[in-house]
């Protein structure tokens, strides 16, 4: 099977799967919910509703709302990232056959064969082939058929 797509991510799609990536990993849900917890302890304190702090709690604060916006922190950094890469300010191609996939744009080619794509993942409409443990490409799923889909997923089995 030989097949090309092309397509060009907005930053706000980028920062829609950065969000819905790290928000699914156990450890930024853990740390929202812990940040969250010291957030309200505090203000309920603030209240008078509870007793928790005989100080200021200056430090559960700053605590709270960092556990809470460092995922917002790393999307704003990535994104920021994002824009000031030329290469994904144009359309990009993805040519798809049995030996690999080959990523073509304005200034770059690169060809990845399937053994290389170490793991695939789909979040928000968009399939995350990855070559490295950090960085992959991103393929519009909408622009994929069925049997398509099914194909690379099968060269990518068990990744």
């Amino acid at each position: 099977m030989n097949f090309s797509v092309t397509s060009k991510m907005t930053p706000q799609e980028y920062a829609k799967v950065m969000f819905i990536g790290l928000y699914k990993k156990p450890v930024f849900i853990l740390c929202a919910v812990v940040g969250l917890y010291l957030l309200i302890t505090v203000f309920l304190d603030y209240l008078g509703l509870v007793n928790y702090y005989d100080t200021k709690p200056l430090f559960e604060v700053f605590g709270g709302a960092f556990l809470v916006l460092a995922p917002t922190l790393i999307v704003i950094i990535s994104v920021r990232q994002f824009k000031s890469n030329p290469s994904f300010q144009n359309d990009i191609t993805y040519t798809f056959n049995d030996d690999g996939m080959v990523v073509q744009g304005i200034t770059f080619k690169s060809v990845v064969s399937w053994p290389h794509i170490v793991k695939q993942k789909e979040i928000a409409g968009f399939l995350i082939l990855y070559h490295t443990k950090r960085f992959g490409n991103f393929i519009d799923k909408s622009k994929l058929s069925e049997a398509q889909l099914i194909f690379i997923k099968t060269k990518t089995t068990g990744k």
